[in-house]
């Protein structure tokens, strides 16, 4: 039984060792670059790739297998699709090749293959590098070479992003701009949040395909500050690109609109200086309203919000600017937040105003004063002179003590109450409790005492005869 079980094994060994080289296998790993890519893009895959070595040398009259090759993705039941076939730039791989371009324009007739069948969702894929012949681009038959050899990578897709590696981790960037509506020529500040935020890596900020500027992602964010002079709406994004593809995957936000126009409202004083947002105008002052974004050559009304002054009219130029060039503030108008508020509505463009905020200051309390001086003067001071000097003297000179020391009339009761009760009241009070605090300590240590003499005298802590 010992001999035929020995004989058994040795028919299995020996029939997996004839069978080993049918079977595909790896001879050597294939870089990348750059290490990463959009699964969105026209072409995935793109850049160059490096082969470690040299395809067959096999050649049978003008059919050969070393001037062509083909990529695959190992989809996850582990069939294969091609990703790109006809791989010609370098060629021919009858030695290490680097940097075999994978642009098209360097590869006369290269197919580009779909990968939206191959690579399926989130998770690690194998990429195969063969090479072809130069007809029908097909792998070596096995009596050229055995074993079916190929070049391997692995990516990790994340999202609409690829990365070489495995296990790298996800990540998601986020755009702001502040900002985010600007007048020509002044600076907005895009801010990239990068989670998890301890990813290291670099954020790319574009608008479309032209990069606006670069900075370094540090705790999780990145800013970048920029000067658009071009009026309009911007569509910006933030692609954050790791430093190290193995660690982290790449990622990409989504647009955020920057908007570059010139204020839609503007107010100046008689001199001319641009005023703040809402700011205090005096009763009779004149300023200047500029409104932009309107229609063009349309008429506008102007009223002022809690007051019934009537004002001209204004017309919009060619370019939707409507200006009022004096409004007067009227002398009764009243004090608190107001406004211009013209009609109708100037929708157009992003941020549009409807009224033109200021406030209007309380009115001056200097005029009222003069009136009530004459008539007080002579015939009070006589009389209540005497009256106050005697009686209201005495009275107040008794209660001092008390409004003196509180300032307040409830509270004056309540302290010259306490001044007389803590003497005699709380003192006293304290005392008691510390006198009977002193006799209860006395009373617990004389019991603690007794009771411990009298355990080691009464037996308590007796023990028995010793053995002999």
């Amino acid at each position: 039984m010992a001999a035929c079980a020995l004989l058994a094994l040795g028919l299995v060994v020996l029939a997996m060792s004839q069978s080993q080289p049918a079977r595909a296998a790896s001879v050597g790993e294939f870089t990348m670059t750059p290490a990463g890519g959009r699964m969105s893009d026209p072409q995935p895959i793109a850049g160059s790739i490096a082969i470690p070595g040299a395809c067959p040398a096999a050649t049978i009259e003008d059919l050969n297998w070393n001037s062509v090759l083909a990529l695959y993705v190992v989809k996850a039941d582990g069939t294969e699709v091609k990703a790109l076939n006809g791989i010609t730039n370098k060629a021919p791989y009858t030695a290490a090749t680097p940097a075999v371009s994978l642009v098209a324009a360097d590869n006369p007739g290269m197919v580009v293959s779909s990968l939206s069948d191959a690579i399926t969702g989130d998770g690690t894929y194998e990429l195969r590098l063969r090479c072809v012949d130069n007809y029908d681009w097909a792998v070596p038959p096995d009596s050229i070479v055995p074993g079916d050899p190929y070049w391997t990578q692995k990516i990790t897709v994340t999202g609409d992003n690829w990365v070489v590696g495995t296990g790298a981790e996800a990540t998601q960037v986020a755009l702001t701009a502040s900002p985010a509506v600007v007048a020509p020529g002044e600076e907005t500040t895009l801010t990239a949040t990068v989670s998890p935020a301890a990813a290291a890596g670099t954020v790319t900020f574009l608008e479309g395909a032209t990069t606006l500027g670069q900075a370094t992602v540090a705790s999780g964010k990145a800013e970048f500050k920029t000067s658009t002079p071009a009026e309009g709406d911007h569509s910006v994004t933030a692609r954050f690109t790791p430093g190290n593809a193995a660690d982290w995957g790449a990622s990409e936000s989504a647009p955020f609109a920057v908007t570059v126009q010139l204020p839609r409202y503007e107010m100046r004083d008689a001199a001319g200086k641009l005023l703040a947002y809402n700011p205090e105008l005096q009763r009779g002052q004149t300023v200047k309203v500029l409104i932009r974004g309107c229609q063009p050559n349309a008429t506008y009304s102007m009223t002022m919000f809690h007051n019934d002054a009537t004002f001209p009219a204004a017309t919009a130029d060619a370019s939707g600017t409507v200006t009022w060039s004096t409004l007067t503030v009227p002398d009764d108008a009243v004090a608190g937040a107001s406004n211009w508020d013209y009609s109708p509505d100037c929708t157009g463009g992003k941020n549009p105003v409807r009224a033109v905020d200021f406030t209007v200051p309380e009115p001056s309390s200097g005029s009222p004063s003069a009136s009530p001086t004459d008539s007080p003067t002579d015939t009070p001071s006589g009389e209540p002179t005497d009256g106050s000097s005697s009686e209201p003297t005495d009275g107040s000179s008794g209660d001092s003590s008390g409004t003196t020391t509180t300032g307040g009339g409830g509270t004056g009761g309540d302290s010259t109450s306490g001044g007389t009760s803590p003497t005699g009241g709380l003192a006293s009070t304290g005392s008691q409790i510390a006198l009977f605090s002193g006799l209860g300590a006395v009373v617990l240590v004389t019991a603690g005492v007794l009771a411990v003499r009298y355990g080691r005298r009464e037996g308590l802590l007796k023990f028995g005869d010793p053995r002999s």
